[in-house]
């Protein structure tokens, strides 16, 4: 029983450790010594639980996924006006990327990769959850408070808002010539007006 614990402790210190340093360097930059070192564990440990650092990376951002989706689904089947889900949504969604900003990339990656496994999670995970929101935007739109698109477009316009920045990271860092601290600082900008950008992007202005 003891060696259970010791190695579910262990594993649980690698995909932290593996977590901190993929987000702060991504899987090129990552190293499995860097990874040892801070999950307190000699390299050969390491590579008894992962063969691979690309291994090792699939399985932090596969736990990660399954951790932060359906977070973010929930948010859009809360009862409350869209104006006001908007605003929160946009506020949480952006708290969770920011502290998990390689997730984005890694869905693509999988997607392209692996897109049966990705997609049936995301079909249980999102895809049903996703629906109410929709449903909710075509009322509205209905009423005529909404600008004149189908739901469909105006939730992908929401999310290509939101989730672009982190998915073009690389470009943009070079684009503006933005090193992480500064990439940071930009994203804080976006976490400030966009609740406000993405309500008036969706919502009619009273005339």
């Amino acid at each position: 029983m003891s060696n259970e614990k010791e190695s579910s402790s262990t594993e649980l210190k690698i995909f932290e450790a593996a977590r901190d340093v993929f987000q702060s360097k991504g899987l090129e930059g990552a190293r499995m010594q860097e990874i040892a070192d801070k999950a307190d564990i000699n390299k050969s440990m390491l590579h008894y639980y992962y063969r691979s650092k690309e291994k090792l990376f699939e399985k932090v951002y596969e736990l990660s996924i399954i951790k932060l989706m359906p977070q973010v689904a929930s948010l859009l089947n809360e009862e409350m006006p869209l104006d006001v889900k908007l605003r929160k949504f946009s506020m949480k969604y952006l708290e969770l990327i920011k502290a998990n900003p390689d997730i984005p990339l890694f869905v693509i990656h999988e997607m392209n990769k692996n897109p049966g496994r990705l997609k049936k999670f995301i079909a249980k995970e999102i895809g049903k959850r996703v629906q109410p929101f929709l449903d909710q935007i075509k009322e509205e739109r209905e009423k005529g408070n909404t600008v004149n698109l189908p739901p469909e477009q105006i939730f992908v316009n929401i999310m290509a808002m939101l989730v672009f920045p982190f998915l073009g990271r690389p470009v943009l860092q070079v684009i503006f010539d933005m090193d992480e601290k500064a990439f940071s600082q930009f994203i804080a900008v976006r976490e400030a007006f966009m609740p406000d950008y993405l309500v008036s992007m969706v919502m009619k202005k009273e005339q």
